[in-house]
């Protein structure tokens, strides 16, 4: 019976261990390029000279137990991976394969949809089958063409609206969900994202498209209102970042508006529900007022500092232009004179071999005029030496207290700036005490008596 026990063991053992969950190694991947290759003698003498990882292109890891994604950061190249019929949880570990451009993770058991983000060339994603209740993190992949995220758990069928900024979605897939058992389900898709031409892989009538806009038309309304305004909202903040960028030359950004106060308190949920008080509101908007008056203000003064500041710069570069070319123009002058001589004597040496060639005149007569000529020609080359480097010295001079002019100047103009920068952000920074001191006073007021409190006040008071 022992020994018995023990032969079962051995046959029960090795497969529990091949069947066990298993993470993506580098083993799983070879031995899955193998198997892709063909199985006549090419396909036996490529897999013995080994595949180049960077000439995949492909891989199917299909049911493989996979628990973990890892290890695919090797295959730089792949445009298409199938991971379907595994256990995997977790989208993770593939920011690095931004080429690819299909994706199949159905049959998991995927909770959420995360960390695509770099995965911008993604056409086919595949998430049929696991355990995803909402649809998003997809912004990235505006590429998208086909969907398929049917028998999840997404409950909400506002849910497709995500999909409304999708310019190239033409397929989706949501049967299976909760969100899909209305019966109007499908008028609903073919109403709220008009680009798509198949819903459950079935063309999408003309017929349907209106069915649904005349179910849907008091929702389509609402949907196109809400963008309206979400467009404004996303037009103002990009001009505010664009402003910015401008106004950043100027050390002014985000001073000419609101915008500062406002991101103050956009997310400072106690300060937004401290104004549920009795005299906080009117306190709030005079803080306000002030605030931006003076924000607006160091934002008017910044942009005139800038506009002197730009102004002093163009005066230096002008000045330095004018000298360069001033410069250059004595330098040009200095060496015309000097190759005028030196031509002269040129000419005149030339004369002289000529002459003594002809025996017009004696041996002694031409080294002695040669000799004074190179002698004069010596004394003027060190004469334009001596002029060049005075002019150079005299130039560095100038240069040097222009410089120092012009960085006093531009110093003064920042020092300016920045003490009425900091004389501004203290008086802010006043303001936010008083104002927060006199919502205080208020709070205690109210705290002191309870009755009243109660009473009067919202639930989400009490609880600051």
């Amino acid at each position: 019976m022992i020994s018995q026990n023990k032969e079962v063991a051995n046959t029960i053992i090795p497969w529990c261990i091949r069947n066990e969950p298993q993470v993506i190694d580098n083993k799983m991947i070879k031995a899955c390029i193998d198997d892709m290759a063909k199985p006549d003698e090419a396909g036996r003498l490529l897999r013995e000279e080994g595949i180049p990882l960077d000439e995949i292109y492909t891989i199917r890891l299909e049911f493989k137990k996979i628990l973990r994604i890892d290890h695919l950061w090797v295959l730089k190249s792949l445009t298409q991976l199938s991971l379907n019929n595994n256990f995997i949880e977790k989208i993770e570990n593939l920011e690095s394969l931004i080429h690819l451009k299909e994706l199949n993770l159905s049959f998991n058991k995927i909770a959420a949809i995360e960390n695509l983000d770099e995965l911008v060339n993604l056409e086919v994603i595949n998430l049929f089958q696991n355990k995803i209740t909402k649809i998003e993190n997809l912004q990235n992949q505006t590429e998208l063409i086909i969907l398929s995220i049917g028998n999840n758990l997404i409950q909400n069928k506002d849910n497709v609206l995500y999909f409304r900024g999708f310019k190239y979605l033409k397929s989706l897939n949501l049967a299976g969900n909760p969100c899909a058992e209305e019966d109007t389900f499908r008028l609903y898709i073919a109403a709220v994202l008009p680009v798509l031409d198949y819903y459950e892989y079935i063309f999408i009538t003309k017929e349907e498209r209106e069915g649904g806009q005349d179910i849907f038309e008091a929702l389509l309304r609402e949907i196109h209102e809400a963008e309206y305004q979400a467009n404004i909202i996303k037009l103002k903040k990009e001009k505010e970042l664009a402003d910015a960028k401008i106004h950043s030359l100027s050390f002014v950004e985000y001073l000419g508006s609101s915008y500062l106060f406002d991101s103050m308190f956009e997310d400072d949920v106690e300060g937004n529900t401290f104004l549920l008080m009795d005299d906080v509101q009117p306190l709030y908007d005079e803080f306000r007022e002030e605030f931006v008056k003076n924000c607006i203000e160091l934002f008017e003064f910044g942009q005139e500092q800038y506009a002197i500041r730009q102004a002093e710069m163009k005066q230096y570069q002008d000045t330095v232009e004018k000298a360069k070319k001033e410069g250059q123009l004595q330098s040009i002058e200095m060496m015309e004179a000097f190759l005028e001589k030196k031509n002269y004597i040129f000419y005149t040496i030339t004369k002289l071999s000529k002459d003594f060639e002809k025996e017009l005149i004696s041996e002694d007569v031409y080294y002695d005029s040669v000799g004074e000529i190179a002698e004069q020609f010596n004394s003027d080359l060190q004469a334009i030496w001596k002029n060049a480097m005075k002019f150079e010295v005299t130039i560095f001079g100038q240069m040097e207290d222009v410089n120092q002019t012009f960085e006093l100047s531009l110093t003064d103009l920042t020092n300016i700036f920045i003490e009425h920068a900091q004389g501004t952000f203290t008086y802010l920074r006043n303001l936010e005490n008083l104002y927060f001191d006199n919502v205080s006073e208020i709070a205690f007021k109210i705290l002191a008596n309870e009755e009243l409190l109660d009473m009067l006040y919202p639930q989400e008071l009490k609880e600051v």
